[in-house]
């Protein structure tokens, strides 16, 4: 993605994430339901463990973000093309 496009992502997620964060019930419930799960499967595993599943759920991030980037460069560029079309 070119700097244009990454500025437009980057705020569009920072937006979204916000407005989800603060408006969306499901996103909110989700996200309870998340850090939850997440304490009591830290509370039954060891050290060693938890640092593999928190390797695990970087690189599970750090995909996902990047799946978000193309997604969104893909958005981009067909607005473009309806627009020229």
């Amino acid at each position: 993605m070119d700097d244009y496009l990454d500025c437009l992502f980057q705020c569009v997620f920072d937006h979204m994430e916000a407005e989800a964060t603060v408006n969306l019930i499901d996103y909110s419930r989700c996200r309870s339901a998340q850090d939850m799960a997440w304490s009591a499967l830290k509370k039954e595993l060891t050290h060693e463990q938890i640092k593999l599943v928190d390797d695990y759920r970087s690189a599970w991030i750090e995909l996902r973000y990047q799946e978000d980037k193309l997604l969104f460069q893909k958005a981009v560029a067909l607005g473009k093309w309806m627009v020229q079309a």
